[in-house]
């Protein structure tokens, strides 16, 4: 039953295999996933963008399955994958604003560090059966060859210096400039950084951002926990109307509709959400507002977002975002999982790092997985 819920879920979508041939393809494209909130098409020339050509070099998942039945008998032979630990974690996780704890004796829930958990056991499991993974970090650390003192000037230049001659005032003043460009080097940097090692050197025909998702804070109260808890992954989509006059992200969301990675995404994406759905037990995310679309109502699991990496990595990519870290039922799981491997004691069944890492094998497994001949994905 659990194989054939996900697998209907993935049905929906072969007819926007040809939704980025002909410019009628690509004005439904926007229409519904990536200009849905205006009228997208008006505003670019389709004739010229569907005559466009750009590399692209990933399969998409039935042509892996093809090429793993002809490899060897392993489910994923072939397939090669690229998985992104989100944010950083460690000793950067507070200018992440990824570091939070409810009271002194609580350990710090840093999503850098658990989420690089979650894709090392990921990793084990998919080579196991028989794919290609790599890592973009291993480590607490940023991949992005640049520190803060590389972004000072650009920080500096963006912020009046005060003109006080006060000790404090100027300290207080070098101080904000150090935390924002700190900021900026180890989030929008490191994710150009990332995208760039995903595009020129990895070169994956996937690539799966984990993260663990977060709601705001009551009333700004960092010391109160929500009731909210759900689950959704993103791919990319519903660019702003501002936003499509900015020239790279014009140039940006060309490139995704014509290279044949937003057809893989919503395969894919339809893939994980479902299973991450079962796994946890958690209902979809609802966004409000016009910065995300659902891009099918029967898959309510999968939004539409333009994210920074999902817009400039070229494959196929989906952003993973389940659960809500600052929720009472997740921060207690959390804090149990943190507990157990500080003391080295054994991992229950729902341990949460142990869920999250099933049910992206299992989403994985259903988009990409050869097929048996009874029609079940092995």
């Amino acid at each position: 039953m659990r194989t054939f819920r996900i697998l209907l879920a993935l049905s929906v979508w072969p007819i926007l295999l040809l939704a980025q041939s002909t410019p009628e393809q690509i004005a439904y494209a926007l229409s519904t996933r990536y200009t849905p909130y205006f009228d997208g098409a008006a505003r670019l020339d389709l004739e010229e963008v569907a005559a466009q050509k750009v590399e692209a070099w990933w399969s998409s998942p039935a042509e892996r399955r093809v090429l793993g039945q002809e490899l060897s008998a392993a489910p994923l032979a072939g397939l090669h994958l690229a998985l992104d630990p989100g944010h950083v974690g460690g000793f950067w996780a507070k200018w992440e604003w990824r570091n939070f704890r409810i009271s002194e004796q609580d350990y710090w829930v840093r999503e850098g560090e658990l989420v690089l958990e979650v894709a090392q056991r990921v990793r084990a499991e998919l080579t196991r059966l028989g794919a290609q993974v790599t890592l973009l970090r291993e480590s607490s650390q940023p991949i992005n060859p640049e520190t803060f003192a590389d972004y000072w000037p650009a920080v500096a230049a963006q912020r009046t210096p005060p003109s006080e001659v006060n000790l404090q005032i100027q300290l207080q003043h070098a101080m904000a400039v150090r935390d924002a460009a700190i900021r900026m080097a180890i989030v929008s940097g490191e994710l150009a950084e990332r995208a760039r090692v995903v595009n020129e050197q990895i070169r994956p025909d996937a690539l799966l951002s984990l993260h663990i998702n977060a709601a705001a804070w009551p009333e700004g109260d960092t010391q109160q926990l929500v009731q909210s808890d759900h689950t959704h992954v993103l791919v990319f989509g519903c660019l702003s109307e501002a936003e499509l006059l900015s020239s790279e992200h014009q140039a940006q969301l060309i490139e995704k509709l014509i290279n044949g990675s937003g057809p893989i995404e919503a395969t894919l994406g339809a893939a994980l959400g479902a299973a991450l759905g079962e796994a946890t037990g958690l209902p979809a995310s609802d966004y409000q507002g016009d910065n995300a679309i659902r891009i099918d109502a029967e898959v309510p699991y999968l939004w539409a977002r333009n994210l920074m990496l999902l817009r400039l990595v070229k494959c196929p990519t989906v952003l993973l975002e389940p659960y809500v870290a600052n929720s009472e039922r997740e921060y207690a799981r959390i804090q149990a999982a943190l507990n157990a491997r500080a003391h080295h004691q054994p991992l229950p069944a729902d341990d949460i790092l142990l869920e999250y890492t099933s049910a992206v094998v299992e989403g994985v497994m259903q988009a990409y997985g050869t097929l048996q001949a009874d029609g079940e994905v092995q």
